[in-house]
């Protein structure tokens, strides 16, 4: 277990914060560290900058990342990693999409290499990080393309070479089914699951015998399209198998 301490905490929306940490670990694009806060338990997140600035970003939606929202610059967080697979480097030009807080893993990338990024969120309220050159889209129309980001990119799919995805698993699973590629080796899908252990030990991750934390967090367009529990199944808290339908 490794700690730094808290340079920074922002509070990016209503629900989104971003703390900013000191740290001398090694760190690529999409890669994700397991946090915890004393009295509470582990939680996987990404993080949203490398290098000579760390930081995650994440939405308050439980105990863990609620108490993380209410630390202080100064004090210590705790935490193992980096672990995970990276995002490959981008060929030819680029767009990434992210829906929800999927832009967080996405930043990284988006920082080191040029590209079109797409983000979408339910209401302008929720969009965050935002720069003036996004491609937004709210489902509400408060902001730039009403809809959602899917229906925002299918429109442009055709014009990217690469293509780097991360958000909600029905979000991801609607891209998948509607994009028609042939160049399927040049997509990127990082994948958001429930983490217990981020080393793949305990199975709580896996998709089609894939453990997302071991195996992905990244995976190309041609794995997904063979994993048929992608974006239809996956495990509670518990180790019960239920339908993502029933827990969005």
């Amino acid at each position: 277990m490794n700690f730094s301490v808290i340079k920074e905490i922002v509070n990016e929306n209503d629900s989104i914060f971003t703390i900013r940490f000191d740290s001398v670990m090694v760190a690529k694009p999409g890669q994700f560290l397991m946090v915890w806060v004393p009295g509470v338990k582990e939680v996987p997140m990404s993080l949203s900058s490398i290098g000579d600035d760390f930081a995650i970003t994440f939405k308050v939606f439980g105990e863990s990342t609620k108490k993380l929202a209410s630390m202080k610059k100064g004090e210590r967080m705790f935490y193992r990693g980096p672990y995970g697979n990276p995002y490959p480097e981008p060929e030819g030009k680029t767009a990434y999409v992210a829906g929800g807080t999927g832009l967080a893993s996405l930043l990284p990338l988006i920082r080191k290499y040029k590209g079109d990024v797409y983000t979408g969120a339910r209401t302008r309220n929720d969009l965050f990080l935002l720069d003036d050159d996004f491609r937004i889209a709210t489902e509400d129309g408060s902001l730039g393309f009403r809809g959602n980001v899917v229906d925002l990119f299918v429109k442009e799919e055709d014009e990217y070479d690469t293509v780097y995805v991360c958000g909600p698993e029905a979000m991801m699973r609607s891209l998948l089914d509607r994009m028609h590629r042939e160049k399927h080796g040049n997509v990127y899908f990082s994948l958001e699951r429930l983490m217990k252990c981020g080393i793949g030990i305990c199975d709580s991750c896996s998709v089609n015998g894939y453990r997302v934390c071991k195996e992905g967090t990244v995976f190309t367009y041609e794995q997904l399209k063979k994993m048929d529990e992608f974006g239809v199944y996956r495990r509670s808290g518990s180790g019960k198998i239920e339908l993502i339908a029933k827990v969005q």
